[in-house]
C-alpha cells in the first residue's frame, strides 16, 4: 500500500529524509485488539469498534514530497494564494527573512537550487516565490480584505510592532503592494491572528495582543482603517479562536494562555452580544496543559447519560508531565454552589492601581450602575446594568492623583488631594465630563470623604457631604455641611471616614486609623456622639454594614459582627474562616429573598491568602468557593438582575468579577483520554481531517519529543489508534537545532485530488504524504 518515492534529483545529493514502518493489517488488528482488551472494554465489540478496526488497513499514502527550505520553517498558512483553485502554501523561512509561496502547479518540473555545494530539487508539480518581508512573522493568515476579489495576506510582526498586509492582485501584481498598520504589544505565537467575514461588509481582522484583542475593521488600499480595543483580563495568552461555543449563531472568542500565573484558568471565553458587541469573559479552568488543535464536533456524545448541552468542537491538550492526550468539550452547566464561576469584565490590562469602585444609577434607568475609578491612570470607567448584562462605557479623564470617589443622584464625586479637592462628572454619553471643582473650603486639607448625610439645618429633604480634613499639625475634624467637628483625641493621621446606617434612623460614622482601633460615633440631628467601642474591636480591620446598626469587622482569619445600639458597641459573635492559609481581604452582606436567609449564605468573605471565598450565615461558615481571588481590592453586593438576590462584585489589579446567584457555568468536560506507551512522548501538535475517505474525521498528532507520526481513527464519537511511524533522521541540520520535531502539521488536499493529505514541517524541510488514491490505484488489501 506505501509506496515511497523520492524527489527527482542525482542519487549522491539526495538523502532518505525518512522512513516508514508498514504495518500489516494482521498486525494493527492484534495491536488494537490489545489495547481494547488492556482498557477494559467488554467484549463482544462494539460495532463502531467494530467498524473502526476494519478501517485501519485503510490508511497508507502514495510515496512522499520533500521540499528543501534552506532553514528552519514557520509559521505557515495553506490558502490559494494565486486565485487558480489549487491550494498552495505559504511558508515563513526566519533565517533569510521571506515568505516562500509554494505554488501548485501542474506544468512544472519542479524547483531545482543549489546550496553549500548540493543540487536539491523540490518536487515536480510545484513552483515557488519568495517575498522579502523584512521582519520576523509569527502569524500569518488570509481574506479578501478589501473587497477587490484577490486574496491579501496577513502578517503578524510582533518585534516590528505591526501587522502587515500584502495586497491581491492578479499576476505578476500580486502582493508587490503593501500596507502597515502598528499595533503596540502583539502577543506572539502561530495563533494570534483570526479573520472573521460578514456577508455584504468587509471582514474584520483580529490581533491577539498582551493586553486583550485588537478588533480592526475598514481594512482598505485608500483608507485608514478602524481599530478597537477589546482589554483582556490576562497577558499570558498564545492562541485566540472564532467560535460559536454557546450556539446563538454568533461567533465568540476563545483565548488561551500558556502562562504558568494564568493556572488553573488556562481557557477563557468571551461570548458574543451581536453585532460586534461582547459580553465579558468566562474563566475555564484547567489545571494543566498544552494547546494543540480543535476538531469539529463529532457525530454523537461520548456520554449517552449527560443531560448537559455540549458545544462547539473537540478542545485537545497535552500534559506538560506525562505522556497524556486529552480532549475537552466546552459545556453550559448549572452551578453546584451558591455563586456561579466569575465572569470577568476586563477594564485595565496596566492595572487600576489602589483602584475604587462605587454604585449608583448613573443613566436614571432604575438600575443600579458602577463606576470604577483608576487611581493608575487617573480615569474614571462607568459600566452599566443593561438587561442584567454589566457592560463598561468609555474611559474618561478625571482628577490627577484620584483618592476616592462616591455616587450621588447620578453624578459622581471624585476627591484629589492635589488637584481642587473635589470634582463633579456627570454622565456625556458612554463616559463622563471633566470634573467640576466642587464648593469646597480651599483652606481645608482634605482627607476622606464619606457619603451624605442629613444636613444639620434641619431642612427636610437636605443633604451634605461628610469629610474628614486635616486642620493643622496633629488636628483633624469631621465636617458635615457648616457643622464641624474637632478630632482632638487623634494623634496619629486617620486614613478614611466611613459612614454607615444606624438602628434608631441616625448613622454611624467611623473614623479609620492606621494601626489603631477605629473611632465610632452616632451623628444625630446636628451632633457628633461618640459611641463607646470594645478593645475586640481591633485595628487593621475592614469594616461593613449588614444591617442598620450592625457591623462586619473582618481581620486575618475572623469575622466579627458588631451591634450598636445606646451609643455602645458590642461584638455578638465571631466566625472563624477554614484553612490555615486564610487571610481575609473583604466582606459583604448579600441579601437574598429565601424564606429562611438563616439557611441561606448570606455572608461572603474574601480569603485571598486560600484565593477562596466563604461563604456563611451569621452563625457559621456554609461552603467554601475555590478561584482567582487574588488581588482584591474591593468587595461589594449589588443586585444585577433585579430579583432580590445580590450578586457579588469583587474589583481586582485590572478588572471587575461578577459571581452571580446559582446561575450556569461554562466548563471543559473531558471527552476523551489516552496514555502513550512510551514514558517519554510528548504530543506537540495536532490536525484533523479524512484521512481515508470514509466520511469520519481522523487526528494526526506528533510526538516531538520521539519524532514520530501518529494516526488516531476517528469512530462515531472518539478515536483510536491506527498508524504509527518515525518521520525523520535522528541529527541535526544546517539552519536548525535540537528540538521538538516536527515542529509543525496540517491536513490538506495538496494534490488536488479530492482527498486529505498531510504535510509536516520538519528540520529544514516540507514533508508531504499524499493519501493514496484507492479509485486510481489497487487495493493492496
Amino acid at each position: 500500500m506505501f509506496k515511497t518515492s523520492f524527489p527527482v534529483g542525482k542519487p549522491s545529493s539526495v538523502k532518505m529524509f525518512g522512513y516508514v514502518h508498514i504495518l500489516s493489517r494482521s498486525i494493527i488488528l492484534n495491536l488494537i485488539l490489545g489495547v481494547i482488551s488492556l482498557s477494559g472494554l467488554s467484549s463482544p465489540l462494539s460495532a463502531q469498534y467494530k467498524d473502526a478496526i476494519d478501517r485501519l488497513g485503510d490508511f497508507g499514502f502514495s510515496g512522499m514530497q520533500v521540499f528543501r527550505l534552506g532553514s528552519q520553517g514557520g509559521p505557515w498558512h495553506p490558502a490559494d494564494v494565486d486565485g487558480d483553485g489549487d491550494l498552495d502554501l505559504c511558508i515563513w523561512l526566519d533565517d533569510r527573512g521571506e515568505l516562500v509561496q509554494f505554488l501548485r502547479d501542474p506544468n512544472s518540473d519542479g524547483f531545482i537550487h543549489e546550496e553549500a555545494g548540493n543540487t536539491l530539487v523540490d518536487p515536480a508539480g510545484w513552483t515557488r516565490a519568495e517575498i522579502s518581508v523584512g521582519a520576523q512573522v509569527e502569524s500569518i493568515d488570509s481574506a479578501d480584505l478589501d473587497g477587490d476579489g484577490h486574496l491579501d495576506l496577513v502578517l503578524s510582526c510582533p518585534g516590528a510592532n505591526r501587522v502587515k498586509i500584502l495586497w491581491g492582485a492578479e499576476g505578476n501584481q500580486r502582493f508587490r503592494s503593501s500596507d502597515n498598520i502598528r499595533l503596540e504589544r502583539i502577543a506572539r505565537g502561530s495563533q494570534t491572528l483570526r479573520i472573521e467575514t460578514q456577508k455584504d461588509k468587509l471582514p474584520i481582522l483580529r490581533v491577539l495582543s498582551e493586553t486583550g484583542v485588537y478588533e480592526i475593521e475598514q481594512i482598505g488600499r485608500n483608507n485608514s482603517p478602524k481599530i478597537k480595543t477589546l482589554v483582556g483580563s490576562t497577558t499570558g495568552s498564545r492562541v485566540l479562536i472564532h467560535e460559536d461555543v454557546t450556539e446563538d449563531g454568533f461567533q465568540d472568542l476563545i483565548t488561551i494562555s500558556g502562562s504558568n500565573s494564568d493556572r488553573p484558568y488556562l481557557v477563557r471565553v468571551r461570548p458574543s452580544a451581536g453585532l460586534n458587541s461582547w459580553l465579558p469573559e468566562s474563566l475555564l479552568q484547567l489545571e494543566s496543559g498544552r494547546f494543540l488543535h480543535q476538531a469539529p464536533t463529532l457525530n454523537a456524545s461520548t456520554n449517552k447519560a449527560s443531560t448537559n448541552k455540549a458545544m462547539g468542537p473537540t478542545w485537545f491538550f497535552s500534559e506538560r508531565d506525562r505522556p497524556v492526550l486529552k480532549g475537552y468539550r466546552i459545556e453550559s452547566t448549572p452551578s453546584k454552589t451558591a455563586l456561579s464561576s466569575p465572569e470577568v469584565i476586563s477594564l485595565s490590562a496596566d492595572g487600576l492601581g489602589n483602584g475604587r469602585v462605587a454604585k449608583g444609577d448613573l443613566d436614571g434607568d432604575g438600575d443600579i450602575d458602577l463606576t470604577v475609578l483608576d487611581t493608575k491612570n487617573s480615569r474614571l470607567i462607568p459600566i452599566f446594568n443593561e438587561d442584567g448584562q454589566l457592560i463598561p462605557g468609555k474611559p474618561s479623564p478625571t482628577l490627577q492623583k484620584p483618592k476616592d470617589l462616591i455616587i450621588h443622584e447620578g453624578k459622581v464625586l471624585v476627591t484629589s488631594k492635589s488637584d481642587g479637592g473635589i470634582g463633579i462628572c456627570e454622565l456625556e454619553g458612554k463616559g463622563f465630563s471633566f470634573p467640576v471643582p466642587g464648593e469646597t473650603d480651599s483652606a481645608l486639607d482634605l482627607i476622606s470623604v464619606a457619603g451624605f448625610a442629613p444636613e444639620p439645618s434641619g431642612k427636610e429633604g437636605s443633604l451634605a457631604l461628610l469629610t474628614l480634613n486635616k486642620k493643622g499639625r496633629n488636628s483633624y475634624s469631621l465636617r458635615l455641611g457648616e457643622v464641624e467637628f474637632p478630632l482632638d483625641s487623634v494623634e496619629r493621621e486617620p486614613s478614611a471616614v466611613r459612614l454607615f446606617p444606624g438602628s434608631s434612623g441616625d448613622s454611624i460614622v467611623v473614623v479609620e486609623v492606621p494601626f489603631e482601633s477605629p473611632i465610632l460615633f452616632a451623628l444625630r440631628e446636628n451632633k457628633f456622639l461618640p459611641i463607646v467601642s470594645p478593645a475586640t474591636l481591633e485595628s487593621g480591620g475592614r469594616i461593613q454594614s449588614l444591617a442598620p446598626g450592625k457591623l462586619l469587622v473582618t481581620k486575618e482569619n475572623r469575622g466579627r459582627i458588631v451591634l450598636v445600639e445606646d451609643l455602645t458597641a458590642r461584638v455578638l459573635r465571631q466566625i472563624d474562616t477554614p484553612g490555615t492559609s486564610a487571610k481575609l481581604v473583604g466582606a459583604t452582606y448579600l441579601n437574598t429573598n429565601s424564606s429562611d436567609p438563616s439557611d441561606s449564605a448570606t455572608l461572603a468573605f474574601i480569603d485571598e491568602g486560600s484565593s477562596m471565598i466563604h461563604l456563611a450565615n451569621e452563625s457559621e461558615v456554609l461552603e467554601s468557593l475555590e478561584g482567582p481571588f487574588k488581588k482584591i481590592r474591593q468587595v461589594l453586593n449589588l443586585d444585577v438582575d433585579g430579583d432580590g438576590n445580590d450578586e457579588l462584585v469583587l474589583l481586582k489589579s485590572g478588572s471587575l468579577l461578577l459571581l452571580r446567584r446559582m446561575g450556569s457555568n461554562l466548563i471543559l468536560q473531558e471527552t476523551f483520554s489516552r496514555r502513550a506507551r512510551n514514558e517519554n512522548s510528548r504530543i506537540t501538535a495536532m490536525a484533523h481531517g479524512d484521512l481515508n475517505g470514509d466520511g469520519i474525521l481522523d487526528l494526526v498528532a506528533v510526538d516531538g519529543a520521539r519524532g514520530e507520526l501518529e494516526i488516531l481513527a476517528g469512530t462515531a464519537d472518539s478515536f483510536i489508534p491506527a498508524l504509527g511511524f518515525p518521520v525523520f533522521e535522528k541529527k541535526t541540520f544546517s539552519g536548525g537545532g535540537r528540538g521538538v520535531e516536527p515542529r509543525a502539521v496540517l491536513v490538506e488536499d495538496l494534490d488536488g485530488d479530492g482527498l486529505a493529505d498531510i504535510g509536516l514541517l520538519i528540520h529544514d524541510r516540507l514533508v508531504i504524504y499524499p493519501q493514496e488514491n484507492m479509485n486510481t490505484q489497487e487495493d493492496s488489501r
